[in-house]
């Protein structure tokens, strides 16, 4: 992976130094390599839980096709690193739902963090506007993220008082406490997709006739479920990305 990077940015940074005899008019279409800090944050509307959230990363390539002085369509390919943490706490049980006993001892406690690998395809149209000294793009459009692998790590807890429980009748079972412990990878908890809108923003500046070093933030608004088991709450990728990276310009005769 390292030495195909490296090969991209050769690529990229030697395109005018080899062929400066005839100058060539820019082509109309671009490639270009970009990575940077991925801030993800959850949004769910279930109360009962809470979410924390990790900076995760994304790094990939560019194609961009000009349509006009101004106009462009840009589709990238990257590899997203995202991961959040829920975690739930919940004190007082009782035996069924319309009981008015309560083992105020008993509680439930859940905190698992989830690691997730996506490949991202984002397609967005742009406006861009050469200003004195760069360049500032504008884009919007959408995303669409295939899940890659998923893992977890956390425990789950569970207590049941010996005392607190004696009034319990209806159903069998033996107080203490119990604890779970997860870590690996999982199946049939994530969803295997994300999808949802993109906008950025760009600047970017001329380095050669046909590269430029370009700086982008986007923000993606997911609205695909985060988890496939319709058990789980209801819950949402919102993430922003900012990117460095690296556009050349393919010249055309």
């Amino acid at each position: 992976m390292k030495q195909l990077f490296r090969l991209l940015v050769v690529f990229l940074l030697v395109p005018d130094f080899v062929a400066a005899q005839a100058p060539k008019e820019p082509g109309r279409w671009s490639v270009g390599i970009a990575g940077g800090p991925l801030f993800n944050q959850i949004q769910g509307s279930t109360p009962l839980f809470q979410y924390s959230n990790k900076t995760g990363y994304q790094a990939g390539a560019s194609l961009t096709y000009r349509i006009g002085e101004s106009f462009s369509v840009r589709a990238e390919l990257m590899a997203d690193y995202r991961s959040f943490g829920s975690s739930l706490y919940s004190q007082g049980l009782r035996e069924t739902d319309t009981s008015r006993y309560v083992c105020w001892d008993c509680y439930y406690d859940y905190n698992i963090r989830f690691f997730t690998h996506y490949l991202t395809l984002p397609v967005v149209f742009e406006y861009s506007q050469e200003l004195k000294y760069m360049g500032i793009a504008f884009r919007a459009g959408g995303y669409y993220s295939v899940l890659i692998s998923a893992a977890h790590e956390g425990y789950e807890a569970f207590y049941l008082d010996p005392h607190g429980t004696k009034p319990f009748t209806l159903i069998d079972f033996t107080p203490g406490f119990y604890r779970s412990h997860y870590t690996g990878l999982v199946d049939d908890v994530i969803n295997t997709y994300d999808a949802g809108l993109s906008i950025g923003v760009g600047l970017w500046r001329q380095v050669g006739k046909s590269v430029k070093i370009e700086a982008d933030v986007s923000m993606r608004l997911g609205f695909a479920n985060v988890f496939e088991n319709p058990l789980m709450p209801e819950i949402m990728h919102r993430h922003a990305v900012v990117k460095l990276g690296l556009v050349r310009q393919i010249s055309t005769k």
